[in-house]
């Protein structure tokens, strides 16, 4: 009884190996959604890998004969490459497939390569193949079963080309077609193709990068580009006798706050600063320039002077104190500004607070005559709470 079972045993396994193995070609509906800083590029990001096109050990070619098209030629808005197959005995591996990208603010295009390949197999065995469209393909596959494998995957020099930070966005449109035995059309032509191929599915990819550039975090100053901002208070004179001659002045200076993610941080701290020195007898809250070469510690060899900006969601004035932190939520939802900052040829939504610097009126015979001069520091910080 023993060895009957066992020699049962052995036969269910021997049939079990001779049946046949097959998988229907089927659609792909694929979301590929990855963030990344622009001074880290990922060195490739997959969008399909080695995803199966069908295959049939019972009928090697049946499945084999796949292959991708795209839906244009000629327009790039979901991947151009020829939209019928062809022949080709050499083409190159893996296949660039240009696919336009759309920044989801600004709306600004890019079009970047989606490198494409196609392995195959038949009956078994690691064959070349060239059976395949101008959008390439080339290579071979393990042996998995008698069929094709498809992968794609934008490489970092392509990933590198997004020009600003943004939520960027792209769709790859392909459809699954099967070789006749017997060709129409012209199949060694590019520009005609085997035209009687049978569509066996869609094949959808939807991308969407979400591109960061924390590397190009400022404080904008339009006035100034590059330049380091040095700024006139603005003072003028107004005369009288000598002990009633008064000063005051102000100055309005824009200013723009980029977070190097296209103004998408929904919180903004700042913090206005001057050098810090010595200001004996100074109003809460104010700034100070020094005379310089004079006395820090004596009120007559010191400007003192107070700083107001507007604030970006109520558009209202408003007061800031020396080293008291100011922070703003909801930015991302307020009114935002384009520019082009320094250095960069794209524009990117900041978050616009312009300020002016206000000298209150003072006697002039209470200063001591010269120049003045102080540093006003802006601590910026952006984040998402």
């Amino acid at each position: 009884m023993k060895s009957r079972f066992l020699a049962c045993l052995a036969l269910i396994c021997l049939m079990a190996g001779a049946q046949a193995a097959s998988l229907t070609p089927s659609g792909r509906n694929t979301s590929v959604a990855v963030s990344f800083d622009r001074m880290s590029v990922p060195a490739q990001l997959p969008i399909w890998t080695n995803e199966n096109g069908g295959y049939d050990t019972n009928d090697a070619p049946k499945w084999g004969r796949n292959t991708l098209v795209c839906q244009s030629r000629t327009s790039n808005q979901y991947g151009a490459c020829l939209t019928f197959p062809v022949w080709l005995e050499a083409s190159p591996a893996p296949y660039p497939v240009p696919v336009l990208f759309t920044e989801s603010t600004t709306k600004q295009t890019l079009v970047l390569n989606v490198y494409m390949t196609k392995r195959r197999s038949l009956n078994n065995v690691v064959v070349a193949t060239n059976l395949v469209p101008l959008n390439a393909f080339g290579g071979a596959v393990t042996p998995r079963g008698d069929g094709t494998d498809y992968s794609a995957y934008v490489p970092s020099s392509e990933l590198s080309k997004f020009p600003a930070a943004g939520t960027w966005s792209g769709t790859l449109k392909m459809s699954l077609m099967q070789w006749p035995v017997t060709c129409t059309g012209n199949s060694q032509n590019v520009n005609v193709g085997c035209t009687n191929v049978i569509k066996l599915a869609d094949w959808i990819a939807s991308m969407t990068f979400k591109v960061t550039d924390y590397g190009n975090q400022q404080i904008y100053l339009p006035e100034f580009g590059n330049a380091a901002a040095n700024v006139d208070l603005g003072l003028k004179i107004f005369p009288g006798a000598r002990a009633t001659t008064t000063v005051s002045g102000s100055r309005s200076l824009d200013m723009c706050l980029y977070d190097g993610n296209n103004s998408d941080s929904n919180r903004v701290s700042l913090i206005f600063q001057d050098e810090g020195s010595a200001a004996p007898s100074r109003a809460t809250g104010l700034f100070s320039l020094y005379l310089i070469g004079g006395n820090k510690n004596l009120a007559q060899d010191r400007l003192d002077y107070s700083i107001e900006v507007i604030n970006p969601l109520t558009k209202a004035r408003q007061a800031v104190q020396n080293g008291i932190e100011v922070i703003w939520s909801g930015t991302n939802k307020g009114v935002l500004r384009r520019v082009v900052l320094p250095g960069q040829r794209n524009s990117v939504l900041c978050v616009p607070a312009p300020m002016e610097l206000i000298t209150p009126s003072f006697t002039l015979s209470s200063k001591t005559a010269g120049r003045y001069r102080g540093t006003l520091r802006i601590i910026y910080t952006p984040t998402t709470q």
